[in-house]
């Protein structure tokens, strides 16, 4: 309990492990989280709340640790990003959305490092920016876009670093500009 009464968990403890649905509670309380153990209480599917009951995010915890997919949602219920975990650690993709639920971002990742490709869009949906990481470093090609889908530049980077010749373009698609990042 909390020191005003209110109640901070329940749920029910076999042999010291979690079993069931555990309930979890603000300190005003109202409902914060739900987790529903499995596996002789070593994996829960949770559930956490806003303070008006709405959903906040949710996905598994195995180990105590994040796995699988993980959503989160705005305080008017639109999923507003999406991850995927293993052992607690980010692998594989990470899908950002604007308010309206349009994708904005999507990257890769490799044990909790920048890792494979990344895309930005613009708020209808066409692509901004793409490029890659490598061990969370900037590394390959990179390309942005006007709104109309036009290249707007246009480079390489290795380590982080701007590297050869970068090409920048107007809205109408005539190169405009050659910066040389040669060493």
């Amino acid at each position: 309990y909390y020191d005003n009464g209110n109640i901070i968990y329940k749920g029910i403890f076999q042999d010291d492990k979690e079993v069931g649905l555990f309930s979890f509670y603000y300190e005003s309380g109202e409902l914060k989280a739900e987790k529903q153990f499995f596996d002789d209480g070593h994996a829960s599917a949770t559930h956490f709340f806003y303070k008006d009951g709405m959903l906040k995010s949710s996905g598994l915890h195995v180990y105590e640790l994040k796995d699988s997919t993980w959503n989160y949602y705005s305080r008017d219920g639109v999923l507003i990003m999406s991850e995927q975990y293993h052992k607690g650690k980010l692998n594989g993709t990470t899908k950002t959305f604007f308010d309206d639920g349009n994708i904005y971002e999507i990257k890769e990742w490799k044990d909790d490092f920048l890792h494979g490709f990344w895309r930005l869009f613009f708020i209808d949906g066409t692509l901004r920016l793409e490029g890659s990481h490598n061990d969370n470093l900037r590394d390959g090609r990179q390309t942005c876009y006007h709104p109309n889908g036009k290249v707007y530049y246009n480079g390489s980077y290795h380590n982080n670093v701007k590297l050869g010749v970068w090409e920048f373009f107007n809205e109408y698609g005539v190169s405009d500009t050659l910066i040389d990042y040669n060493e």
